[in-house]
């Protein structure tokens, strides 16, 4: 007996060698039931019984119970070392490869049930790999073809998170497609367009794509200059709006052809002495096209010359407002306009 202990030990530590050589990550591995009660994980250490506690109940459960993957097991990482942990780093920081794995890094339970369950299931599908804190239990609506446990600072890790804010849940995410100008113009008629040009802070431009879609705006176009809607920073600030909101890249070009397809007006948001006020400029019209300028540079000179100026009454001592807030204030005046 104690023979073929011996034997079976050294058979776990040739297969724990091999896969390291062939660089798979070891730290994860499948677990196990085991007749005297709990789990039997192996992890970097060997293995290790667990006695598993059930999750806490919160409002993003979807019931009391373990976590288990589209396989039927689950897996531990205890490293950040560990080359799936490395992978979502990865994806976090760097848009490149972000758009060469075609895949995003979404953090938070609240968050990943708003993107999978709140409309944008369609075009998420299931997360590729689920890591959860111990005591998490799966989001609402979201499933996965892979979920590892771990502790707060590997989570933290693969998040990309540097806040003392508790992560319980990371997922990776299929990107959903940024289209460009024909694929706009196929889905219809558009009455209500938000064009960023060159928004450069992630936090505003996740912000206005969340509340031109709670304000019943159909698009928004990304002109040239403005960040990826797919930053870390982008995502969170957007409570999954970017799965919900068909966004297109567009040169001024393209959007010049789109507004004069579906006879949109074009409004630019610049307080100067001709401006019309927000709450009036837009009356009668078929449809419109507002657009917004970046923080620091403000408008390009193609959309001084080429869009008619609005502004926001402010009889205040303020001279401008962050561009979030501006344009949350004429996203909802100028919504009626068409």
């Amino acid at each position: 007996m104690a023979m073929a202990t011996s034997q079976c030990f050294r058979a776990l530590v040739r297969h724990a060698i091999g896969a390291s050589a062939a660089g798979r990550p070891v730290a994860s591995r499948a677990t196990r039931p085991v007749s005297s009660g709990g789990t039997l994980r192996y992890h970097d250490r060997g293995f290790h019984r667990i006695n598993p506690r059930p999750p806490r109940h919160h409002p993003w459960c979807r019931g009391p119970r373990l976590a288990t993957s589209a396989a039927g097991y689950e897996e531990r990482i205890t490293s950040t070392d560990n080359a799936t942990v490395k992978h979502f780093a990865k994806l976090v920081r760097n848009r490149g490869y972000r758009e060469e794995c075609g895949s995003i890094v979404v953090a938070g339970s609240g968050i990943l049930s708003e993107v999978c369950a709140g409309g944008g299931g369609d075009a998420v599908g299931s997360a590729r790999v689920l890591f959860l804190a111990d005591d998490a239990c799966v989001p609402a609506g979201v499933t996965a073809s892979r979920i590892v446990r771990a502790p707060e600072h590997v989570l933290k890790k693969a998040a990309g998170l540097q806040s003392v804010d508790r992560v319980d849940a990371v997922a990776e995410l299929s990107m959903p497609p940024v289209v460009g100008v024909a694929a706009l113009q196929g889905a219809g008629r558009i009455a209500r367009l938000l064009a960023l040009d060159g928004i450069q802070d992630p936090g505003n431009l996740g912000t206005l794509v969340r509340t031109a879609l709670a304000l019943g705006w159909d698009a928004v176009a990304l002109l040239p200059g403005t960040c990826d809607p797919y930053n870390d920073k982008a995502l969170r600030a957007a409570r999954g709006g970017v799965f919900r909101m068909p966004m297109a890249r567009l040169t001024w070009e393209e959007l010049e052809e789109v507004t004069r397809r579906d006879g949109l007006r074009r409004f630019c948001a610049e307080p100067t002495a001709d401006a019309t006020a927000a709450d009036t400029a837009a009356t009668g019209s078929k449809g419109l096209c507002l657009v917004l300028g970046s923080e620091g540079q403000g408008l390009s000179d193609v959309a001084l010359r080429t869009c008619e100026p609005v502004a926001i009454p402010m009889p205040g001592e303020m001279e401008s407002l962050n561009v979030a807030v501006a344009g949350g204030i004429l996203l909802y005046l100028m919504r009626r306009g068409s």
